[in-house]
């Protein structure tokens, strides 16, 4: 191979999405992963708001059960919906042409990651509501979701022990 043919092959692989992240799993890591700095989440006498969405209204039990919610602001946020879910088989069914991810090892930043709860999650692994399953983000700093114990929108965790790993869904390139 010549070396102009090397250095060109070069740049264009230095100038792609690290990794080889598509686009919009970038821009969904980079919204993710700055979520809990300053101003992206506000703490005003026990009202949460992520990019200035209330998490933990009625809607969502007081926060109990708004990693839907959590998840959705980001991904809107990112430009890939155009409204905030409650629901993680709403979120599941409006990324359905997202590629499947079956191992979590293989799991990248971008990625949406979707866990059925061990004790109550069903043995089909239908996500049904009434806090049957969970979703989150992976990112560079871990997993993005919303806390069922803290009630709030956190990285990682030990509520999520409470989860298996159902699958990811990975942004088209």
């Amino acid at each position: 191979m010549k070396k102009t043919n090397f250095s060109i092959l070069l740049f264009i692989a230095l100038m792609s999405p690290a990794l080889g992240h598509s686009q919009t799993a970038q821009r969904i890591n980079d919204i993710a992963s700055k979520a809990l700095d300053d101003g992206n989440l506000v703490k005003e006498n026990a009202v949460i708001k992520l990019y200035g969405v209330r998490t933990n209204g009625p809607d969502t039990k007081d926060g109990n059960w708004a990693c839907a919610k959590v998840a959705s602001i980001v991904l809107r946020k990112a430009g890939v919906l155009h409204e905030i879910l409650l629901a993680v088989r709403d979120v599941e069914e409006s990324l359905g042409k997202w590629k499947k991810v079956d191992a979590e090892r293989d799991l990248r930043p971008g990625d949406v990651i979707v866990w059925v709860n061990r004790f109550t999650g069903r043995k089909d692994k239908k996500c049904t509501g009434g806090g049957n399953c969970h979703v989150g983000i992976v990112t560079e700093k871990g997993y993005f979701h919303n806390s069922p114990i803290s009630n709030a929108p956190t990285f990682d965790g030990i509520s999520l022990w409470a989860f298996e790993f159902k699958y990811g869904l990975r942004p088209p390139d």
